[in-house]
This record gives structure tokens, sequence and C-alpha cells, in this order.
């Protein structure tokens, strides 16, 4: 890959360790200290970030477009049904269960993969 490097070894090699500064002076950090989309299911987002110590936290709620999670029928960090004041909601119960097994998957491995 040319990345507009003069032919000769020694500016080629400049070039090639200013590039490698540049992408390491900014590192990705998708999921990281943010939540991302992580899957749906049966109309519940479930999201997951990774704290800068390591640590992973999932969450799941009904998308409302309410500006921040706790407005948004959710479930707690027990897997408890949040209801917001002024807001109604009934599930089965069977949705629930696969809304908490879903969470519970993403909690236990890095690697979650839908079903």
């Amino acid at each position: 890959m040319r990345l507009g490097c003069a032919p000769s070894d020694l500016p080629a090699a400049l070039c090639r360790s200013a590039a490698t500064l540049v992408l390491l002076a900014h590192p990705c950090s998708a999921g990281l200290d943010s939540y991302t989309e992580l899957d749906r299911v049966n109309g519940w987002l479930l999201e997951r970030k990774q704290g800068a110590d390591g640590a992973m936290s999932c969450r799941a709620f009904l998308p409302s477009g309410a500006s921040w999670f706790s407005a948004n029928i959710h479930l707690d960090a027990a897997g408890e049904l949040v209801v917001p004041a002024g807001r109604n909601f009934e599930a089965e119960q069977q949705e629930l269960e696969d809304v908490r097994e879903a969470l519970e998957r993403c909690r236990s491995d890095v690697l979650y993969l839908p079903f």
C-alpha cells in the first residue's frame, strides 16, 4: 500500500513512521466507556460497553425516544422490569425471559452470539 511517499528508502521510512504515529495517536475506542448496540430481542435493544478498566456492562431497554436510559422501560441490574412513572407496559413473560437470557449471555463472555 502506497501512502504517497517518495520511492527512496529514507523518505518512505519516515512516511511510514509518520503514518504509524498518526494511527497510534488516535486509537479506536468503539464500545470503550460508551454503550454500543449489540442486539435486538423482541423489540428490546441490548447495548454493551467496556470500561477503561476492562469491566463489561450490558443493558436492555425498549427504545422510546427518551433522552436518557432511565426514562425508557428497561431491566435493572438484577433483571427486574422498570417502568418509569407515567408509562404503561405489559409484556409476555416469555418475552422478558428472552431478553434476560440475552443479557446474561452478554454479561458472561466477551463474544456475544445472537440466537
